[in-house]
């Protein structure tokens, strides 16, 4: 009995000391923070997998309310004793039919002077997370600056899909460029930032509004970590960090997939860029994505332009969508891209789009956009949240915020 018992015990401790166990590149700050925090969104899509089995939900509905519980308890420990808000008046209210929030420095609000404003959309792969999570780094923005921050609360998918998000997004920044005297801010000096998805979102409403003549022009864009094409999932940081959980490729493409058409069955042909044809693969927009923006040494891709309603796909629902730019802001024509506002795109070196902010960088450069291009070598995807207990993603904050001032 006492055998048994052992085995028994063993085998578990075994187990447990796989299931815990996680690759974690060698330089990254705080290992251990970088594995848990792995190790949290792994149990969690196998929760959320296992409950859509059982009948209960669908995998992107219970990752999301796993890890809005998992945040929420995680902020509750991490804000204890503090009050970040101190000093602000935080309003959660509508604009234009999209639910938003507004921080408002109270200095700003009895100030005589217009202040700059900055229009936030959070990450979490248009699936997941909310204003609430991003509470504490966008009232950071608004204290440290002394701006009015507006975080908006865009519709996720996969309950509504492209382009719910997208048009939120445009039409919460609109009226806030319309009405930005309510708030006694100087609508000539409103920026426009977000990360990972929320980056997404934050450089395609940029494209778009660039092209309004009746608003005033964005003041500058700041791009964390975005994800911004839906073509190449074969590139360098694919290939180099697809595995790691945090990220990886595999819900990467997910995410993409939900917010397409809220169908994954076509995920393992997007994962072995099978979802696009040999003739778009030799078309301009492979130039978009080409590889040589990474890898200098590589020889530049020969491309055959042609026209967007001649190109070949296969049949998966809505797929041409990925070349555009609303949903994919780096499948923009060089021509779209001239003129926009000053950029600040920041990426991580352990991170699936890594090369989909340096391929944005260096087409904007391209194109007579003023680029300032923040790269961590030892940095992660979604670290920034983290500044007040990640050296590294502090120094990101600090990098950010010294941007913003200057640019706003």
């Amino acid at each position: 009995m006492v055998v048994k018992a052992s085995l028994v015990f063993v085998v578990a401790v075994v187990l447990l000391t796989y299931y815990c166990h996680e690759p974690v590149p060698p330089d990254v700050p705080q290992p251990t923070m970088f594995a848990a925090m792995a190790i949290v969104m792994r149990t969690a899509r196998h929760m959320a997998n296992i409950g859509e089995y059982l009948g209960i939900g669908t995998e992107p509905t219970n990752l999301r309310y796993i890890l809005w519980a998992l945040t929420r308890a995680g902020q509750k420990v991490m804000t204890l004793g503090t009050n970040y808000r101190e000093g602000l008046e935080c309003t959660d209210t509508v604009f234009d039919g999209v639910s938003v929030r507004v921080y408002e420095p109270v200095s700003a609000v009895k100030s005589d002077v217009k202040v700059p404003g900055l229009v936030f959309i959070h990450g979490g792969g248009f699936v997941l997370l909310n204003v609430d999570m991003f509470d504490e780094l966008t009232a950071h923005l608004a204290k440290e600056l002394g701006i009015v921050v507006v975080s908006v609360e865009y519709r996720l998918a996969p309950e509504h899909v492209f382009p719910a998000a997208f048009d939120d997004s445009v039409a919460a920044t609109k009226f806030f460029l319309q009405n930005a005297d309510k708030y006694n801010v100087d609508r000539t000096r409103i920026g426009i930032s977000g990360d990972s998805a929320g980056g997404n979102l934050a450089a395609a409403v940029t494209l778009a509004l660039a092209k309004e003549k009746r608003l005033p022009k964005l003041k500058t864009q700041a791009l964390m970590y975005p994800v911004l094409q839906a073509m190449d999932f074969n590139t360098p940081s694919y290939l180099d960090n697809g595995y790691m959980n945090i990220l990886s490729k595999d819900l990467m493409v997910s995410f993409w997939l939900w917010y397409l058409n809220n169908d994954v069955s076509s995920k393992e042909l997007l994962k072995a860029n099978n979802h696009t044809s040999v003739q778009l693969k030799k078309s301009q927009y492979a130039g978009y994505v080409d590889h040589k923006m990474v890898r200098p040494n590589l020889r530049p891709k020969v491309v055959t332009p042609v026209k967007k309603e001649n190109i070949e796909f296969p049949e998966i629902p809505n797929i041409a969508t990925i070349l555009d730019p609303r949903f994919a802001p780096l499948m923009a024509d060089d021509a779209d891209l001239e003129g926009l506002p000053p950029t600040f795109i920041m990426t991580c070196e352990y991170d699936v789009l890594r090369d989909d902010g340096v391929m944005y960088a260096t087409r904007l450069q391209k194109a007579g956009v003023r680029v300032e291009h923040d790269h961590y070598e030892r940095g992660f995807h979604g670290f920034l949240p983290q500044f007040r207990v990640n050296e590294l993603a502090g120094n990101a904050m600090d990098n950010l915020l010294a941007y913003l001032k200057k640019n706003l």
